[in-house]
C-alpha cells in the first residue's frame, strides 16, 4: 500500500466547531441549513464536515440522537452504503497486493451454496453490473430485520438464504445496483486475507486515516453515543434508536452497516479521491463509469458515483439505510464535504444545500446574509399577497420563492424597488421560503401561506 499523505437541545441545541478557521459568513449559512432541516424539515438530528481545498474544516451539528441527547461532532451515525466505498477501497489494496484480480471469477475465492453465474467477476461485483439481484429491496427485508433486533444475521445466511439468486440480467450487459454484490466481496475480501473484513478495513484504511470513530457496525462495539435511528421498514416512519441495532447493521453486511461521524467519512473521501491510498491505475478504475446507472448519478465506478444530475465533476456515494448520508470530492473545487441525518427524510437535500452554498462562496465570494433585518414580509402568515421590503435600495433584486423540497414556483428578476407585492394565489397552502437576491447579498425568509 502506497504511503498516504494526510490533508489533515434539549431538541434544538447547536453546536458548531471551527477548525483551521473557514469564513465565518460561510460557516454561518452552513449551520443554518442544518439548524432548518431540524426546525423545518423533519430531520431529528443531522452532522456534517467540510474540508476545504487549503486543509480548513468546519463541523457542524444540530438536533438530538438517541436518548434526546444532543448531536456533537463525535456522535456516530449509520453511514448505510457509504460503506461500499470502504470495501471498494479495500479490494482495490487487495488486488495491488494480488490478493485477487479483479476481473477473476468470483468462484476462484470462494464456494457458497447459492447459484449466482459463476462467471461474474470482482469487477463487475464493484460496479453493479452483476445482475445479482437486491436482497434488501425485497418484500421481506423489513419484518426480516424488525422481527427480532437482537438476532445477527451471517453473510452465508444472506447470501445463501435471503438473497434470491435468479438472475436479472448476464454479467456485463446492464446495471442494477445491489448490497448483495457487496456482501459477496466483504466475504472475499474475508477469505482471500483470512482475516475479518473490519480487521482489513482497520488495518488497511481507518487506521492510517486517523478515523478514530468509524466501526463495522454489528460486528464491532464502540461507545460513542448514537445518532438513532428514524425510518420506515414498510410499516412508515417509527424511531427505532432504543432497539439493539444488532439485526439492523448485521443484515447490511459489507455493503450498509459501517458506523461513523462526518469528519471521519470527510477524511477518508479526502485522502481515497485525491489519490493519496490507491495507485493511480487502481484510481483510474474506480473512476471508470458504466454507462448505465440511475440516471441522477452519471455513472457508477468501482464503489464510487458522481454526486447528482448536473455534478459530473465529483466523486463519492450516498447512502440510505437506517440513516441517510452523502460524502463526495468536488475536483472543480476542491472540497470535501460529507453530510449526515438520523431521520429517512429527502435525499441529497441536505448535501444539495451545503454544496451550492460552498460553491457560490468559492465562485463569488457572496453568502447569505444572515441578519433578520434585510428583509421583512408582511403578512406572514399569508394568504394571496405578500408585501416584500429590504431594508437598502438596490439596482436589481431577482426573488425566488420555493417550496419545501426547494423547487422555484415563482420567480422575478430585474426588480428596481426596495419595496414590491407578489401574487401567490395559485399557490397551494404551505411553507415557502422567499430568496432574495442583490448584487450585494442573499437572503432567505420562511413564508407560511394559508387559505
Amino acid at each position: 500500500m502506497k504511503k498516504l499523505l494526510l490533508i489533515f437541545p434539549l431538541i434544538f441545541q447547536i453546536s458548531m466547531v471551527l477548525k483551521a478557521q473557514i469564513n465565518p459568513a460561510l460557516a454561518a449559512q452552513l449551520q443554518q441549513i442544518l439548524d432548518n432541516r431540524v426546525l423545518i424539515n423533519g430531520d431529528k438530528g443531522v452532522s456534517a464536515c467540510l474540508i476545504m481545498q487549503n486543509g480548513d474544516t468546519w463541523k457542524g451539528t444540530a438536533g438530538v440522537g438517541q436518548n434526546s441527547i444532543a448531536i456533537t461532532d463525535t456522535t456516530v451515525f449509520h453511514g448505510a452504503s457509504i460503506t461500499k466505498a470502504n470495501v471498494a477501497t479495500l479490494i482495490l489494496l487487495l488486488a495491488e497486493n494480488n490478493y485477487l484480480h479483479l476481473d477473476s471469477a468470483w468462484t476462484k475465492y470462494i464456494s457458497l451454496n447459492a447459484n449466482f453465474n459463476p462467471s461474474i467477476t470482482i469487477r463487475q461485483l464493484l460496479n453493479h453490473t452483476s445482475g445479482i439481484k437486491d436482497y434488501l429491496e425485497t418484500p421481506s427485508a423489513g419484518t426480516l430485520i424488525t422481527s427480532n433486533y437482537n438476532y445477527s444475521f451471517t453473510p452465508f445466511e444472506i447470501l445463501e438464504n435471503v438473497a434470491d439468486d435468479s438472475p436479472l440480467f448476464a454479467p456485463g450487459t446492464n446495471f442494477s445496483y445491489a448490497t448483495t454484490n457487496y456482501a459477496l466481496l466483504s466475504l472475499i475480501a474475508q477469505t482471500v486475507t483470512g482475516n475479518p473484513v473490519e480487521q482489513e478495513l482497520r488495518t488497511r484504511i481507518w487506521n492510517p486515516l486517523g478515523m478514530t470513530h468509524t466501526y463495522f457496525g454489528g460486528y464491532e462495539n464502540y461507545t460513542e453515543p448514537k445518532a438513532g435511528i428514524w425510518w420506515d421498514f414498510g410499516m412508515g416512519l417509527q424511531n427505532y434508536s432504543n432497539q439493539p441495532y444488532t439485526s439492523m447493521l448485521t443484515f447490511g453486511y459489507g455493503g450498509a452497516n459501517i458506523v461513523t461521524t462526518p469528519y471521519d467519512l470527510a477524511k477518508f473521501a479526502r485522502a481515497v479521491y485525491t489519490g493519496t491510498v490507491l495507485t493511480s491505475s487502481s484510481f483510474n478504475q474506480m473512476k471508470t463509469f458504466t454507462t448505465n446507472s440511475y440516471p441522477f448519478w452519471n455513472g457508477y465506478g468501482l464503489g464510487a458515483h458522481r454526486m447528482y444530475s448536473g455534478t459530473v465533476n465529483t466523486l463519492g456515494h450516498d447512502g440510505y439505510y437506517t440513516n441517510l448520508s452523502d460524502m463526495f470530492h468536488s475536483f472543480d473545487y476542491g472540497f470535501t464535504l460529507v453530510t449526515m441525518t438520523n431521520t429517512q427524510t429527502q435525499i441529497f437535500a441536505i448535501y444539495k444545500a451545503m454544496y451550492t452554498a460552498i460553491k457560490n462562496f468559492i465562485t463569488t465570494g457572496q453568502v447569505e446574509n444572515m441578519k433578520s433585518d434585510v428583509i421583512s414580509i408582511s403578512p406572514n402568515p399569508a394568504y394571496k399577497n405578500i408585501s416584500v421590503r429590504l431594508n437598502s435600495n438596490y439596482s436589481d433584486t431577482e426573488i425566488n420563492i420555493m417550496d419545501i423540497s426547494g423547487k422555484i414556483v415563482y420567480k422575478e428578476a430585474n426588480i428596481k424597488s426596495n419595496s414590491f407585492e407578489v401574487n401567490l394565489e395559485h399557490l397551494q397552502e404551505g411553507i415557502y421560503f422567499v430568496k432574495i437576491i442583490t448584487p450585494e447579498a442573499v437572503s432567505t425568509k420562511k413564508l407560511i401561506l394559508t387559505r
